[in-house]
């Protein structure tokens, strides 16, 4: 059943999900009522909001203060009349072993994210019952349902929070009107690991597959319209999951280097509490440095300022669509005819494409359509022989080809190319499966080794775009 919404409240809505939802929610004409605590960060977000033609009313609340919670719902009802719906996605986290997190910070994450949903969810429901009923959704996370080293300040409350949003599910079949819906996203491209304390010496960061915040807010939306029991965001939650629960004694082995390697950043920070203790305003934005999200529509929940970025700019994302086909894009300081010319030379696909290992031929009209690489694949000496095909041809802005493995299979790859003004470029990579045995592996499992190797091949891509334009050994 769907139900109407016409005014939402939204925790968190400075930053991250919580601030894309109710610029998707502006979007939709709904009223929005806008918590967190940066003031400043907040009356951006609501001229953001006004802009898209909504109205939006402003509330300066921490959710661990139940009176300040109680003004804030308070004021909604004076100027809007009845909530129709309540997102909740405010929290805080700090990286670190437990025992190096101090004990201030660790219990002010909890109070925070734990503590915090018990009071918007106690205010919520006394309000739905005095008005006649309404949406709670919560956003959770993959780290309610399953463990990572450096995050217990994080995992630990999320496992409260998935537990008690299905206690409030439970109880709320005997309440008429009211709706509880959870929405746990994995891997999300916000400024929440940069603006997170750490004790590490290191910021954390978002392991792949990355999806973009507007994704998020999509599910949420749709909860609040038509109630879920749990909306899973990611392409790799369900089967990370299943690790978790079924090989526990492997996941144990292999989490925390993957952790090292994928969900912390590589420069060293001073140590420090980050926004949990307080907010920091200057670094809150709807995205953080993960790449440029990819959005469908017009791509207006994207606006507003940037998240302050620490080292290296945005180069590099990876996002699955609503096909779950994952998507790699990455910015090169090189125009895109530099690019077009590392593809267009077929002696060097074996450079840059992750498990190719020798070219053995190229026709003379690469990369025209219908034009084919002669490559060999596997590692050596055991080596198979195959081609890669040109579908289409669009000089210097896309290439579609069919790259061929057997007895693996065969698989369609589109390149992307499109610039950034005169001396650099976005490259974007979809591949997936089309032939042979490959296809009988589920979509979101083969796309887990699908998504990473592009990540390679593109970052291979680039340098060698990149070398070549700085020495002048290109046409651009």
């Amino acid at each position: 059943m769907t139900h109407t919404v016409r005014t939402v409240l939204v925790t968190g809505a400075s930053s991250g999900i919580g601030r894309a939802t109710a610029l998707q929610l502006a979007e939709e004409g709904v009223n929005v009522v806008l918590l967190s605590r940066s003031g400043d960060v907040l009356q951006t977000v609501r001229k953001e909001c006004e802009d898209r033609g909504a109205r939006a009313l402003v509330s300066v609340t921490d959710v661990r203060d139940e009176e300040a919670l109680d003004a804030a719902f308070d004021a909604a009802r004076r100027v809007f009349g009845a909530l129709d719906g309540v997102v909740h996605s405010a929290a805080v986290l700090a990286y670190g072993r437990f025992e190096d997190v101090p004990a201030e910070v660790f219990n002010r994450c909890v109070e925070t994210t734990l503590t915090g949903t018990a009071n918007v969810a106690r205010r919520t429901l006394r309000e739905f019952a005095a008005t006649g009923g309404g949406s709670l959704v919560v956003v959770g996370s993959l780290l309610g349902k399953i463990s990572t080293p450096y995050m217990s300040s994080y995992v630990a409350p999320k496992w409260g929070v998935h537990g008690l949003v299905r206690t409030l599910q439970i109880e709320a079949r005997s309440t008429a009107g009211v709706r509880v819906s959870l929405v746990s996203p994995g891997s999300v491209n916000t400024p929440v690991y940069l603006q997170a304390g750490t004790y590490l010496h290191r910021h954390g960061r978002p392991p792949p597959p990355v999806d973009p915040p507007e994704k998020v807010a999509r599910a949420v939306v749709r909860a609040l319209r038509v109630p879920r029991r749990e909306a899973s965001v990611g392409l790799a939650n369900h089967l990370t999951v299943a690790g978790f629960r079924l090989a526990p004694a492997v996941f144990d082995l292999v989490v925390t280097p993957l952790m090292r390697v994928g969900g912390l950043g590589r420069g060293q920070v001073e140590n420090s509490p980050g926004n949990v203790l307080g907010p920091l305003p200057g670094g809150e934005a709807v995205h953080g440095k993960w790449g440029r999200p990819l959005t469908r529509g017009n791509g207006r929940a994207g606006a507003g300022p940037e998240a302050v970025t620490v080292g290296t700019p945005p180069v590099q994302a990876m996002t699955d669509s609503s096909d779950g086909v994952v998507t790699v894009t990455r910015e090169v300081q090189a125009p895109r005819q530099a690019v077009w010319d590392v593809l267009s030379d077929g002696w060097s696909y074996a450079t840059w494409v992750v498990g190719a290992a020798r070219v053995r031929d190229v026709d003379v009209a690469w990369p025209a359509e219908g034009a084919c690489i002669h490559h060999s694949f596997g590692l050596w000496p055991a080596l198979l022989n195959d081609t890669t095909r040109v579908e289409a041809s669009t000089e210097p802005s896309s290439l579609v080809m069919t790259a061929r493995g057997w007895p693996v299979g065969e698989a369609r790859v589109v390149i992307s190319i499109t610039p950034r003004g005169e001396d650099a470029c976005t490259i974007r990579i979809e591949e997936d499966a089309t032939k042979g045995p490959g296809r009988m592996i589920a979509r979101p499992v083969r796309q887990l080794g699908i998504g990473p190797r592009n990540v390679e091949a593109l970052r291979r891509l680039a340098l060698l775009a990149e070398g070549r334009f700085r020495s002048g050994e290109t046409s651009a």
